[in-house]
């Protein structure tokens, strides 16, 4: 603010010749433009050098696709959703998947589909998003499952050309995996091959404290 004042006494002190109005007219833009600076910086009690906590998502088409689940684990899956940064419309929901069989090297599920689950069509290596699963461990009709939730999951790399379902990929350990089928069966989106657990897409989940204290009590919801 110094350096216009001191603009502003320049062109009063150097300048005899100027006219009245020019002068009005400069400390009336010195006037305004102090206001403009103030109520930024104090309007609402807001802080000029806060971060803002809003997300304002890069302008992405997206697509719609169906939502499959694959469990590895020995426990029942009831109910799973996929969560996108705020203000992104990104996310859905998956289906129930049940144990897979002791013994069995396949996975459980696959052939349920929900619908639905928006996703970019051009694949988007920086989105991160939330997996939460609701878990039945005990599996004896009286204990309520637990939420377990994975934060900055990455979508492994599509062509949205061929973008089929999402598949959400449970794996021992609470960890989880999601991809969406495109037709490229050599590729990291074969819903025949059981991720490595070196992935660099699996993401291992906890116990979402949350969730539990909101939703648990009634059991499985």
């Amino acid at each position: 603010m110094q350096n216009i004042i001191e603009a502003d006494t320049v062109v009063q002190t150097t300048n005899n010749g100027l006219s009245k109005s020019r002068v009005a007219k400069s400390r009336l833009f010195r006037s305004l433009l102090l206001s403009l600076c103030a109520s930024l910086a104090g309007c609402s009690g807001i802080r000029s050098d806060a971060a803002s906590t809003v997300y304002v998502p890069p302008h992405v088409e997206l697509l719609d696709g169906g939502v499959r689940a694959l469990n590895y684990t020995p426990w029942y899956i009831h109910d799973f959703a996929i969560t996108g940064p705020k203000g992104s419309d990104i996310g859905g929901g998956g289906p129930n998947v049940w144990p897979m069989e002791k013994g069995s090297d396949e996975p459980s599920g696959g052939a349920k589909e929900t619908c639905c689950m928006s996703f970019p069509r051009e694949w988007q290596p920086d989105l991160k998003l939330t997996v939460r699963w609701l878990v039945d461990k005990k599996r004896d009709g009286k204990t309520p499952g637990y939420w377990y939730k994975a934060e900055n999951v990455r979508i492994a790399q599509y062509d949205g050309r061929m973008a089929g379902a999402v598949w959400g990929i449970f794996l021992p350990g609470d960890r989880v995996r999601l991809m969406i089928t495109d037709g490229n069966h050599n590729g990291g989106n074969n819903a025949n091959n059981r991720p490595a657990d070196d992935d660099p897409y699996v993401v291992q989940g906890a116990i979402d404290e949350e969730w539990n204290r909101l939703y648990r009590d009634g059991g499985m919801q």
